[in-house]
């Protein structure tokens, strides 16, 4: 078993490199938090983007979900009117009717295997709470139960980190936090050029299954002692 591991990981390269050709493919200045956001999802983490609006943090999501063959995408916009059922699912009637408080979850977040969620500190407490669960245990309290989720990564996004007890441990749940900004000049004027020119990118290939990809043992993360809390 040992010799064939090896193999496979130094495998990984070759793998990787056409899947990353197609990814990057009409991306202007994001090659880096592209790469950054594949890696958390192949190491089974999380990243958050921290930006403006408009800085393709919502392209970058649907592109690392397009390295991952069969993969379920979920994305979602959070507002402090968000309710539960935007995530998780509406409630089945069918269990309501048995004494028991279950939703359905197919095509919601715990049926997801890639998901966006946007403004990710704008729900209120009871949707933190909920998620900070599943991103952390892969697993959804669903009635008296828990659901196993196929989860691999969540790429949050947000203009601002909040300060509050809440908002502090869903911010930890992110291993990888970015600061994505506006494209530069000379940026916005290639991406201009290339616009017409560029295919649309529908899936990597060839591209990952979920189910294969290498256990990694959970990191000890570690806190920035800088006074910044969007770069880490």
């Amino acid at each position: 078993m040992a010799p064939q591991a090896v193999v496979l990981a130094h495998d990984w390269p070759a793998r990787l490199s056409p899947i990353l050709v197609a990814l990057e493919a009409g991306l202007v200045e994001r090659r880096l938090p592209l790469r950054l956001a594949l890696l958390a999802a192949l190491s089974g983490e999380h990243t958050l983007l921290i930006g403006p609006p408009g800085t393709a943090k919502s392209v970058l999501a649907r592109r690392v979900h397009l390295a991952f063959r069969d993969a379920r995408y979920f994305e979602r916009l959070l507002t402090r009117f968000t309710v539960p059922e935007e995530l998780f699912g509406p409630l089945s009637i069918r269990a309501l009717e048995e004494d028991r408080y279950e939703r359905h979850t197919a095509g919601f977040l715990p049926d997801a295997t890639v998901a966006f969620i946007d403004e990710v500190f704008k729900a209120n407490s009871a949707i933190l709470n909920a998620l900070l669960t599943l991103l952390n245990e892969r697993e959804f309290d669903n009635g008296a139960g828990r659901q196993h989720c196929p989860l691999v990564s969540v790429i949050g996004a947000t203009n601002a980190v909040p300060e509050d007890e809440v908002a502090e441990a869903f911010f930890d749940r992110f291993l990888v936090r970015l600061s994505v900004g506006p494209v530069s000049a000379g940026g916005f004027e290639r991406l201009m050029l290339d616009a017409a020119s560029v295919p649309l990118v529908r899936q990597a290939s060839p591209c990952l299954r979920p189910c294969r990809l290498p256990s990694v043992p959970p990191c000890r993360r570690l806190r920035c002692r800088s006074p910044c809390r969007t770069r880490c």
